[in-house]
């Protein structure tokens, strides 16, 4: 199983590029501005547009990974009702159906637990061989 998570030197590898460039382009920039001290307001202007934008593409990708862990958490939610439906429903089945019956529901959450929490798939492509009820009709899943 592949992790999603970036590599512990990653963040530090980025922190240091960015503190590189700033430093770089700050020096830069006081050189000139000692030079052109009119141009100080487009300095400040620079500086702040270029904060806003790393503050905008950072808060872009956090809410990007909460809303798709919210999304997982909601499907995970739905998944687990359905298949617990169905373990209630499964006490009105004849005796010799209720194991094949149980083993399928147990493989149904155990393929939620390694698919939909790693985030590999989504709830629309879940097992469909479901349970069968007392009156020999499929039970039907709740979204």
């Amino acid at each position: 199983m592949q992790s999603t998570l970036p590599s512990s030197g990653h963040p530090f590898f980025l922190a240091t590029l960015a503190f590189l460039i700033v430093l770089i382009v700050g020096y830069g920039s006081d050189l000139i501005l000692l030079h052109h001290p009119g141009w100080m307001i487009s300095d400040d202007l620079i500086l702040g547009t270029a904060a806003a934008l790393v503050v905008y593409h950072y808060e872009k990708q956090r809410r990007n990974f909460v809303s798709e862990k919210v999304r997982i958490i909601r499907e995970m939610n739905a998944f687990i009702r359905n298949e617990l439906q169905l373990l209630y429903a499964l006490l009105e089945q004849p005796e010799k159906t209720r194991i094949s019956t149980l083993q399928r529901i147990v493989e149904h959450i155990e393929w939620a637990l390694r698919e939909l929490l790693t985030g590999k798939h989504s709830l629309s492509e879940a097992p469909s061989d479901g349970p069968v009820g007392p009156s020999g009709h499929s039970i039907k899943r709740i979204a």
